[in-house]
């Protein structure tokens, strides 16, 4: 897929939105020359005799979700493949910089790679909020590889990516939209009236079209939230039922069919990225496009299947459903095209170029990846409970 009006890559523009301070410009320097270290991380000789890399790695992704799971498939395989020449200390979550702030540190050269959730900076990256449309992004493995595809090819994204001063490594989504309630949410007519915790501009957007309500609190907030009665229900990937525990308080689940509305994504600082020895770097390239190609989701689903299984365990879980196509269809009439054309409008604003033709492209692309793909694991998790 080629992107409209798409001119040769540029090279890096020496004006970067954000300046890394002078230590941090040092360490690079030093490590492009003598590669005698890499913002946090270090290297030195091993026994071989070869030089040793370590990264700094600053992650939100709790151990033993998904999206951790994704994460630790790069940072094995990239050890494994150049043996052990390249290694990353991963940080336990909020041990090296807050979750909003993780893309901030790896700008400014506190950490050397960075595992975070792209809307908690929505103005640098007005790309990633494409998946928060509703109804287009249906399979994760799809909306990875369009993510990334897109990535590469449009030259507004690629030229934000350069002043930004990163090297995106990946971008995948973090799990199909559910709804989780006291009552089972069978239709566009149970939304009337919900208080609703979601995040996501075109999430919020759909829920108060349909009549819900929407209620500020933070993930960490929202357990509480519901035992206080500050909200009755949440639109959230499977994680919220399981790993935080909401299917403890909310009995009914369902996929509405919104599909993907949220992503994470894993960046390198850039001058990190390209002051790695050239076999190293190229090492890392290749695991990227295995990780974008469908690795990615392979190690998703993994984490996807072991959350089903404890929702199937779980006492407090009566059911598990989707909408009818009906149910789905009449909500996508009810919205139109109004959060399209919002996406546009906001992406253009916070200085995307082209954001008209790369939302045309990304969606032929998911059109392009979706056609022999297998079912998103979440569509699987449903088939399981009615089977059960």
């Amino acid at each position: 897929m080629t992107f409209p009006n798409k001119k040769p890559a540029q090279g890096r523009s020496s004006h970067s939105r954000y300046s890394r301070p002078a230590l941090a410009s040092a360490v690079v320097l030093a490590g492009v020359l003598a590669l005698t270290a890499c913002g946090n991380g270090g290297s030195g000789p091993g026994a071989s005799g070869e030089e040793q890399i370590e990264l700094s790695v600053s992650t939100m992704a709790v151990e033993g979700t998904p999206n951790a799971l994704v994460q630790d498939w790069f940072v094995k395989e990239v050890e494994a493949r150049t043996d052990g020449r390249l290694t990353f200390d991963v940080m336990p979550p909020e041990a090296l910089c807050a979750a909003p702030e993780i893309v901030v540190c790896v700008q400014d050269g506190r950490a050397d790679v960075g595992v975070s959730i792209p809307a908690y900076t929505p103005d640098l990256f007005p790309d990633s909020a494409v998946v928060e449309i509703p109804f287009i992004g249906q399979s994760g493995s799809a909306v990875t590889q369009a993510l990334w595809t897109a990535h590469n090819e449009h030259e507004g994204v690629q030229a934000n990516y350069d002043e930004l001063g990163l090297k995106l490594a990946s971008m995948w989504p973090n799990g199909r939209l559910l709804f989780g309630a006291e009552e089972p949410v069978e239709g566009i007519e149970d939304i009337e009236g919900l208080q609703v915790r979601a995040s996501g501009t075109g999430v919020q957007t759909a829920i108060e079209a349909a009549g819900g309500n929407i209620v500020a609190l933070t993930i960490a907030e929202t357990y509480e939230g519901i035992q206080r009665g500050v909200a009755d229900s949440v639109a959230v990937a499977i994680d919220g039922p399981v790993n935080y525990k909401f299917m403890e308080l909310l009995p009914n689940w369902t996929d509405p069919g919104y599909g993907h509305y949220n992503t994470f994504a894993m960046w390198f600082n850039q001058d990190v990225y390209e002051g790695l020895p050239d076999d190293i770097r190229s090492t890392v390239d290749e695991v990227m496009e295995e990780l974008n190609s469908g690795a990615a989701m392979e190690a998703f689903s993994e984490g996807t299947d072991q959350q089903c299984q404890q929702m199937l365990d779980s006492p407090n879980v009566e059911t598990m459903t989707a909408w009818s196509d009906k149910a789905t269809a009449e909500w996508e009439e009810l919205l139109g095209g109004r959060v399209q054309e919002a996406w546009i409008e906001k992406a253009t604003s916070k200085g995307l170029e082209d954001a008209e033709g790369y939302l045309k492209g990304y969606k032929k692309l998911l059109s392009d990846y979706e056609s022999d793909d297998k079912l998103d694991p979440v569509v699987e998790c449903v088939q399981r409970f009615t089977e059960k």
